[in-house]
């Protein structure tokens, strides 16, 4: 993942001082127009913290997801649907660790230190088959439940509005996903290879957090890859563009999505580690 270099310079600065915290806007200047705007309104509580951002549903990461796809909306053929790792949603912010997003307004700067890095985001055809595949590698380290979550998965993917599926933590990798529909396609093990998807998705996930599969579409001209042309192409750019238009409603701030991923087991309950609450 590309990391702004003036991120590191501002958190190596504020190390260095016992006394105070470096402003975001004093080494970001150039990143971040005006850190302290308000872009939008969360709606309730959102959690940060590596097992609610690896291992649930995720407010941050689904808006980003629908933010993704939202960037190519005028484009000849738009996305079925976006996905965003879980591991690109952080809780270390530059002075302090953000475990808990409260409900209210939402900062410039404060969406900046959650979505730290600066991938492009690009479209691209998979295969049914490749998507299969996509998912469940995003589920494969998803702990059962009864089991503690530690080091959970960065791979684990959030998805966009068209996205329901069922997860059964039971099983073993590689057949996790019991259920899968894409708008409303269902699809099923191991797929069609006939039929094919297009989906909106940080660069960085084309071979990188274990997605092999996904490189060679990335790279290949008849899979149609394209690049976000709207505001820098940047998926922290695209998701603050979209936080603004879409919750600008304090009455109507942002929200978990809690049925885009199931976590049922084949008994109908639930088959998967619930992460709990964080501190803070």
């Amino acid at each position: 993942m590309k990391t702004s270099t003036c991120r590191f310079i501002a958190a190596a600065a504020a190390l260095a001082s016992s006394s105070a915290c470096i402003a975001y806007n004093e080494q970001c200047q150039g990143l971040v127009d005006d850190p302290d705007a308000v872009i939008g309104y969360v709606g309730e509580k959102v959690y940060l913290d590596k097992p609610n951002a690896r291992h649930a549903n995720n407010a941050i990461g689904q808006m980003e997801a629908d933010a993704f796809v939202d960037a190519f909306s005028d484009a000849p053929r738009p996305p079925d649907f976006g996905v965003v790792n879980g591991g690109g949603i952080r809780a270390e912010g530059l002075c302090v660790t953000r475990n808990v997003l409260n409900p209210g307004p939402l900062k410039n700067g404060v969406l900046h230190e959650i979505l730290l890095f600066e991938n492009l985001v690009k479209a691209v055809d998979l295969t049914e088959p490749e998507v299969v595949l996509m998912f469940e590698h995003s589920v494969d380290r998803l702990f059962p439940v009864g089991t503690p979550i530690t080091s959970p998965p960065g791979q684990f993917l959030q998805v966009s509005g068209a996205v329901q599926m069922v997860v059964d933590c039971s099983k073993p990798t590689g057949s996790r996903v019991t259920s899968l529909k894409i708008g409303p396609n269902a699809v099923t093990h191991p797929g069609n290879a006939s039929k094919k998807y297009r989906v909106a998705l940080s660069a960085f996930l084309l071979g990188g957090d274990g997605y092999d599969m996904l490189a060679a579409p990335g790279a290949d001209p008849s899979r149609d890859p394209a690049q976000a042309q709207h505001f820098g192409g940047t998926d922290v750019n695209l998701a603050t563009v979209y936080m603004k238009r879409t919750y600008k409603d304090p009455a109507s701030g942002l929200k978990k999505d809690p049925n885009r991923i199931l976590f049922i087991g084949a008994d109908g309950g639930v088959s998967c580690a619930v992460p709990p609450a964080p501190a803070g």
